[in-house]
């Protein structure tokens, strides 16, 4: 049965320049009529009260959320679900505050993922960003008073002109002494402002860019554990290594995605369609060769990359066997260790070169 349940909370103050996801600006649509859809959704899957284990809220700007909207869905999760050990909420740094906070952990949240993109004030602008570095330190010293000690910070690059600046977001970031950091490659999609705007990336540059960071953070002690997530020891997403061990998940809320018995599915997109309790879930069914493909693509995205003996267990072949062409293409980039397939270290981040071959 699925351990993991993931909430989509669409509703933002603002809309960032660079986001894609399902999202709607507070105030459009009604709150109230929003999170009674979502718990119906939840309540339709009849999940047993201990079987959940992780719970991770994501949107949008899950923080953007009113006190009693915020009070509402916490107390329904917390009645529902007895058995969570790790339960994530995502925030903007300008929307916690001690109210919240002390919200946040009364509702049994234990890791909190701040939106915190750049330390540079010019570069949150071009984001369309709400919020600025004290903000940043003011929500996580609220988030560390209300007993939450478990802090993700996320961060965007690829719009910095040299290492020197991406320094500056690395020095930010280790001054806060976080559990882990995401650093993501900015992606230009299209409908964003800045696919709008023209915005190019220079891929030569990210390449410089993720060596760099990966350097200096795994020298503070922080474990790049996948592709682009770092820990300190210990305090990997658990929840988040559902999606990248393959294992299946329960996916509620506008434009959710789930995994259950073999079928992936995606819910509607349409807010009033949704909020009328008609999630039209687009449903795939997940055949054997798809699988084989998702799980080298996701697997491969962790630095411990996936057991040999499970792949033979799940797939009923021999991975080195039946990929020998392949792995002969990219054998300066993989390795087999202690009975494990991986990229090496200092090729994860052209694992797409690595699929290809393999695929």
């Amino acid at each position: 049965m699925p351990k993991a349940l993931y909430l989509h909370i669409p509703f933002c103050e603002h809309l960032c320049s660079y986001c894609d996801f399902p999202k709607v600006v507070c105030g459009v649509y009604s709150e109230g009529d929003y999170l009674r859809a979502l718990i119906s959704e939840i309540e339709s899957f009849s999940i047993p009260p201990s079987a959940i284990k992780t719970i991770y809220v994501g949107g949008g700007t899950p923080s953007a959320l009113s006190l009693p909207g915020l009070e509402t869905l916490l107390s329904f999760l917390r009645r529902s679900f007895g058995g969570v050990e790790e339960f994530t909420f995502e925030c903007n740094p300008e929307s916690v505050d001690e109210k919240k906070a002390e919200l946040f952990a009364n509702g049994g949240v234990n890791r909190v993922s701040l939106g915190v993109q750049s330390a540079d004030p010019h570069l949150l602008r071009r984001f369309r960003r709400h919020h600025d570095p004290q903000d940043v330190v003011r929500a996580v010293s609220c988030l560390r008073r209300s007993g939450i000690d478990n802090i993700n910070l996320d961060f965007i690059y690829g719009m910095k002109d040299g290492l020197s600046e991406i320094d500056e977001d690395i020095d930010f970031a280790l001054s806060l002494n976080p559990t882990h950091l995401s650093f993501y490659s900015l992606q230009v999609e299209e409908g964003t402002l800045l696919f709008r705007q023209g915005v190019e990336i220079d891929p030569d540059h990210l390449r410089e860019e993720y060596d760099y960071l990966r350097e200096r953070l795994s020298s503070h002690g922080f474990h790049r554990y996948e592709v682009s997530n770092f820990c300190r020891p210990g305090f990997e997403s658990r929840h988040n290594l559902t999606y990248w061990h393959d294992e299946e998940y329960y996916g509620c809320g506008l434009g959710a995605s789930g995994f259950l018995r073999s079928h992936r599915y995606r819910n509607t997109t349409s807010m009033p369609r949704y909020m009328r309790g008609d999630p039209s879930r687009e449903v795939e069914l997940v055949d054997s060769e798809s699988r084989k493909l998702e799980y080298l693509m996701l697997h491969l995205r962790l630095s411990s990359g996936f057991s040999l003996e499970d792949y033979r267990a799940l797939f009923h072949e021999d991975f080195l066997l039946s990929h020998r062409r392949g792995i002969q293409e990219v054998s300066s980039l993989v390795e087999v260790r202690d009975g494990r397939f991986r990229i090496k270290d200092d090729a994860l981040y052209v694992m797409d070169q690595v699929l290809l071959a393999l695929i």
